[in-house]
């Protein structure tokens, strides 16, 4: 079938051409843009299920106002001293001129002598903003227009003022975030250009690939916003920068399996438009259950309760699908279209050379097969040794710059106030038999949580316009996304402020910490399950590619010795080396999911072409030999590529990216360096043809072995 597709595509090579550049250009022009469907509220992807999402819907409901945002403008001197009367006075003022200058979603700017910093070095200035972050362009615009208006009014000064808050981290962060998707889109450009023509000694062999995965990256950012327009779900505008890396990087692998095999057979003398069909018949079987086994991946997302990575699956099957049809379709026929030429100026393409490292390494993988599957093996489990060390973070403050106006206000503030001054916990207190709240409920449920240790009181307990429900404020000591603040709101804060409800009555909590305290009960559900389910997803496939149940399994805990090993050398690294606090939260799912797919991508290559040797009548060592030697060196420069376009996620500047960018460039060159042309063929020639049972009997007497 692939190879009557192959020949299709050559023989109407400038119609598919044709055909991708129209319809990339009208999808482009009639979809939205993906920045429309993007948001960074990470609480707001959580199922009603928890809650945390229910106390915010009690709050929507029985107080308008609690949907209502605060930022803080931090006033502080500008030599560091206490502020003086005449300071307070000013401050005062600009909370005045502020007020006067009437801003748009500003419901009220407000302070007072309460809002004053012990040491009296700070003051707050409290703005009420109609409606929550969002995380989108108009928290950005918003920020600004505030940031533009406290300038001039501190101009002359010995004041000077920082704004924070949940819009303003939000909209720093999304600022982040574009600058960062701007670097890495220009490093993974770099990358996808200069590596494959170092490759192949050839400027077209990089550029006219790369010109084609522009094309489909276009089309493709346009198909996943009309997704997420259509089916009316956010994408996390922080982890919308895996599709460019994805597609460029996985693309540029597709496209290298598909040239190495075309040389391949040039070298073997083979010349016209037959040859790119059959180098499509071949690589083609490859490159499609490598697709769908990372697009099967991905769809293991959508089983998730955290909506970041549920809504990040359609994006990511989208990138893979897209990049699938591509290299099937319109790679082909930009290869057809250029012949031979693509390698130019280098010569290689023409002759076989007589001795190459990755010949020498198959012989040596062929005689001592014992050796290199052990020596591989004892390198995995003693960086697996790293990962039940592994701690998560949900702290994204922390991981962003600190160098932004939001991150340096909220750290003085945490300092001199407390971080919960930012996030105040809401308490709800309902009637569950729908009548009215007694005054008396409502104080003993007060008392009891303001007894809590370590817990602040807001002030006093508000109704509802219908007597229904009660609203107590209080703040929590340290950093609303620290660990041990999670830790504490879920073992202390939580049970004791549900064990305060009065008979007849019941507490909902809702803050930042609670919302997160969810978000790790939904991350750990969803390990538990993403993980086997996308193993047995993948299973099927291999099973189905291979027609063997003892390859799929070998080759499935091979991958799962990868990823153990990842994560282990990544804690190794970040927590004990650089002293991180932890790994990002959702750093166990990405590295599995990346590095499971594409891991699985190599082995596939690896099996396929080991399948074809053994096919043609070679003994199992022999075969191991001859893939060694013809498909190694296409997985090490896949993974090189591929690598090196997740590394360049540690250019954004942003913790969290560094840490998923290192950790699945790790793995995947763990994949592509050991496991697949070194663990793989090395324990297919120590299990011989029994690694195809029950399926594919050699072609050769077995006492040949």
């Amino acid at each position: 079938m692939l190879n009557q597709l192959g020949k299709f595509i050559t023989r109407n090579r400038w119609w598919v051409i044709g055909v991708w550049v129209v319809v990339s250009v009208v999808i482009a022009l009639f979809a939205p843009k993906l920045s429309e469907v993007t948001s960074s509220d990470q609480t707001s992807f959580l199922p009603s299920k928890y809650e945390s999402v229910q106390a915010q819907k009690i709050g929507e409901k029985a107080f308008p106002q609690s949907r209502d945002d605060t930022e803080i403008l931090l006033v502080k001197r500008q030599d560091g001293g206490k502020l003086t009367p005449a300071d307070h006075t000013a401050v005062q003022k600009l909370a005045s001129d502020l007020q006067a200058a009437k801003l748009s979603k500003v419901e009220a700017i407000q302070t007072s002598s309460q809002s004053v910093s012990k040491d009296d070095t700070a003051q707050m200035v409290q703005i009420i903003v109609k409606g929550q972050a969002q995380g989108d362009q108009a928290d950005v615009d918003f920020v600004k227009n505030i940031r533009n208006k406290v300038k001039p009014l501190v101009a002359g000064t010995d004041l000077k003022a920082g704004l924070t808050g949940n819009i303003a981290i939000n909209a720093d962060s999304n600022d982040q975030s574009n600058k960062a998707l701007k670097i890495v889109t220009m490093a993974t450009f770099a990358l996808v250009i200069i590596l494959p023509g170092v490759i192949f000694r050839s400027p077209i062999a990089a550029l006219a690939p790369v010109l084609a995965v522009t094309l489909v990256y276009t089309l493709s950012q346009s198909l996943i916003a009309l997704v997420a327009k259509t089916f009316d779900f956010k994408i996390d505008n922080s982890l919308s920068i895996l599709y460019t890396v994805v597609l460029f990087g996985i693309g540029t692998d597709y496209i290298l399996f598909l040239l190495f095999r075309y040389r391949e057979r040039l070298r073997a003398g083979e010349r016209g438009l037959d040859v790119v069909a059959f180098a499509l018949s071949r690589a083609g079987e490859a490159i499609l259950s490598a697709a769908l086994v990372v697009a099967a991946a991905f769809g293991a997302l959508g089983v998730s309760d955290f909506g970041i990575f549920k809504n990040l699956a359609p994006g990511l099957i989208v990138s893979v699908l897209t990049m699938l049809v591509a290299v099937l379709t319109l790679i082909p026929a930009v290869v057809a279209v250029i012949g031979p030429k693509i390698f130019w100026p280098s010569k290689n393409w023409q002759k076989q050379p007589s001795t190459t490292r990755t010949k020498k390494i198959g012989g040596f993988v062929a005689r001592r097969p014992g050796l290199v599957a052990s020596i591989a093996l004892l390198i995995l489990i003693a960086l697996a040794t790293g990962y039940p060390q592994l701690k998560t973070n949900y702290d994204f403050t922390g991981q962003m710059p600190q160098t932004t106006e939001s991150a340096k206000a909220y750290n003085d503030v945490s300092k001199l106030f407390s971080a919960g001054a930012i996030s105040p916990t809401e308490i709800f207190l309902t009637a569950t038999n729908n009548s009215k709240l007694s005054q008396a409920q409502v104080t003993s449920t007060t008392r009891k949580i303001d007894a809590i240790k370590s817990v602040t009181s807001a002030g006093p307990a508000e109704f509802s316009k219908d007597g229904k429900t009660a609203q107590i404020t209080v703040f929590l000591p340290g950093n609303p996304d620290a660990t041990n603040t999670l830790d504490f709101v879920q073992n202390t804060f939580r049970p004791k402020a549900h064990a305060a409800a009065p008979a007849g009555t019941k507490v909902y909590v809702n803050s930042e910490s609670a919302a997160f305290v969810d978000v790790r009960s939904a991350v750990s559900r969803d390990l538990s399950v993403i993980l086997p389910a996308a193993a047995v997803i993948i299973f099927v496939i291999l099973a189905l590619l291979l027609r063997s149940a003892l390859a799929p399994l070998y080759l499935l805990i091979a991958v799962a010795l990868g990823y153990t090993a990842t994560l282990g050398g990544t804690t190794y690294l970040y927590q004990n080396i650089i002293g991180d606090p932890g790994l990002i939260f959702f750093l166990p799912i990405m590295v599995y999911i990346f590095v499971v797919a594409v891991g699985t991508d190599y082995n596939i290559l690896t099996m396929t072409r080991l399948r074809e040797e053994v096919r043609s009548g070679l003994k199992p060592r022999e075969a191991s030999d001859l893939t060694i030697e013809h498909s190694s060196t296409t997985v090490a420069s896949a993974g090189l590529i591929l690598a090196g376009t997740f590394g360049s996620l540690s250019l954004a500047g942003l913790s969290f990216l560094a840490q998923m960018g290192f950790s699945i460039a790790f793995g995947i060159i763990l994949s592509a360096f050991m496991i697949a042309p070194l663990l793989v063929p090395s324990v297919a020639a120590l299990l011989g043809y029994k690694v195809w049972w029950p399926g594919h009997r050699p072609a050769v007497d077995k006492n040949r072995l």
